[in-house]
């Protein structure tokens, strides 16, 4: 079983939006503040209803929400709120869902959870599961998979864990002895580092033989990331009497330090497989592993280990989100997802095409160079040198002694801009990406012979205008980014027709 769809109505940042996920490994980048960090938040505050909903005599069904079920607004630790219209994409409707789309094989159950707020501020939030009809297709949804787990090895709840990290760079020093529900309970509302020494203890092997073999499973993990061996030792002589877990960590060759005096990228990485460690041997459902910056406090060398760690959990569906292009190339075909204005306005995040997402980034270089200088200067992007070179003549012929109101650059992915090399592709992919990116005023120009001409239509007709024939430029449908083709001279109009633009040149007979 996996997550096959997340949608969101209403819901703090989304006004209407579904996030068509992958059912291994998903890399989430974007702009900060966008909202990638509310897409864990929902399917948390889903997961907390969603068992909330479980009837209490019977855990192997659901009841039927159709009024009086609420969760108190003070056990909401899942979500960040100042106040309870903080949930609210529009405040003046006090209406929201989640609606998360669980798929096993050719089996699809929407299971749909509305929240409403009362009038008494900060008291309760209102769930629902049901529209109280007699054609209550929102709550069958909910009997179809009540009625499917049952053949399953496993109770409601049990279906699907979510297990969330956060960056971390300290732990405290004194952690009392957990059970497993408190444990699972902090790590469902994303605080899982302050049980960190119980997530160690609970993934000792019991039939070890040796001390040095009770956490080698988590020590191979740590050595894969981080290039080194280390050795976990348990130290409590007495688990019923003492209150404090005690854990070191002794580096190869190095000294025995509580964990609590171990580094921050140590502990990132600890943290984050002592977790997987943890959910591997407690949970038979779905395994929703949610990891918030998991190159935060690790080294640039180390990220890419963490990442094929990762992808090696294949009983577990993972969500990464990531500042770090670094991390990008990592992601194979459909795990990598990009969260922007234009995709909220759209209300579909659906993963990028990444077939040739080398090549793009490659032909990118200088132009994310020039998008990152800090400067709000229009961006001019030419097919090559050359015709950076005439625009550039042609200015300061014609306006002598006055600024040039663009910045002009050639695409191509030399460094060195003498050897760069661009064309009219290079051109349409830089537009096409870009736009993800950044909101800087940018025109694409192509060269008004045959390749130009094909690169110019095949703008991506998703983002940008339709093509027309009878107009030279294409905007894109949110930002000020343009695609521009040269127009045709007067003296060459006679050679070009609407329905086949390709210039010819008619050269005289002697």
């Amino acid at each position: 079983m996996h997550i096959a769809k997340i949608k969101f109505t209403n819901f703090k940042s989304f006004k209407d939006m579904s996030f068509e996920c992958n059912d291994k490994f998903n890399i989430i980048v974007g702009e900060n503040n966008i909202g990638k960090s509310t897409l864990f938040e929902g399917v948390s505050l889903w997961k907390y209803a969603y068992d909330n909903l479980i009837q209490e005599k019977n855990k192997n069904k659901f009841y039927k929400a159709s009024t009086n079920y609420y969760i108190t607004y003070s056990t909401l630790d899942q979500i960040r709120l100042v106040d309870d219209i903080d949930i609210f994409n529009d405040p003046k409707n006090s209406s929201a869902s989640i609606c998360i789309t669980i798929k096993d094989e050719q089996n699809e159950f929407d299971l749909e959870i509305r929240f409403e707020k009362p009038g008494i501020k900060n008291s309760y939030l209102r769930i629902f599961n049901s529209n109280g009809s007699d054609n209550d297709t929102q709550f069958s949804n909910f009997e179809r998979f009540s009625d499917y787990i049952k053949e399953k090895d496993c109770t409601l709840k049990d279906a699907i864990y979510i297990y969330q990290t956060r960056p971390i760079s300290t732990i405290f020093r004194d952690e009392p002895f957990y059970n497993n529900a408190q444990i699972e309970k902090k790590i469902n509302i994303g605080k899982s580092h302050d049980v960190l020494r119980n997530k160690i203890l609970k993934t000792e092997n019991t039939q070890a033989t040796r001390v040095a073999q009770k956490f080698e499973n988590l020590e191979i993990r740590l050595q894969k990331v981080l290039g080194e061996n280390y050795i976990l030792k348990f130290k409590n002589r007495n688990r019923i009497d003492d209150e404090y877990v005690k854990i070191t960590a002794t580096k190869e060759n190095g000294k025995e330090l509580e964990i609590s005096l171990m580094g921050s990228g140590f502990l990132q990485v600890l943290e984050i497989f002592s977790t997987i460690e943890y959910m591997e041997k407690n949970s038979t459902g779905i395994n929703l592993i949610l990891i918030d910056e998991p190159d935060s406090h690790i080294h640039s060398n180390l990220q890419a280990n963490l990442i094929d760690e990762l992808k090696q959990q294949t009983a577990c569906q993972i969500f990464v989100i990531t500042h770090n292009d670094r991390l990008t190339s990592k992601a194979n075909e459909g795990e990598l997802f990009y969260l922007n204005q234009i995709v909220k306005d759209l209300g579909l995040l659906s993963h990028l095409e990444i077939s040739d997402y080398s090549k793009v980034k490659d032909g990118l270089a200088n132009v994310l160079t020039a998008i990152n200088d800090g400067d709000e200067t229009p961006i001019v992007i030419t097919e090559g040198k050359t015709d950076q070179k005439i625009l550039t003549t042609a200015w300061e012929k014609l306006n002598p002694g006055t600024p040039m109101p663009f910045k002009i650059i050639s695409s191509g992915i030399q460094i060195e801009e003498e050897k760069r090399t661009g064309c009219a592709e290079a051109v349409r992919r830089s537009l096409e990406y870009i736009s993800t990116l950044t909101d800087r005023t940018i025109i694409g120009l192509f060269d008004n012979d045959r390749e130009g001409n094909e690169q110019f239509k095949g703008l991506n007709r998703s983002i940008f205008e339709p093509h027309d024939l009878q107009n030279n430029s294409r905007k894109h449908q949110v930002k000020n980014i343009y695609g521009l083709i040269l127009p045709v001279p007067e003296h060459r109009e006679r050679f070009v027709q609407n329905n086949s633009l390709t210039q010819r040149v008619m050269l005289p007979t002697y």
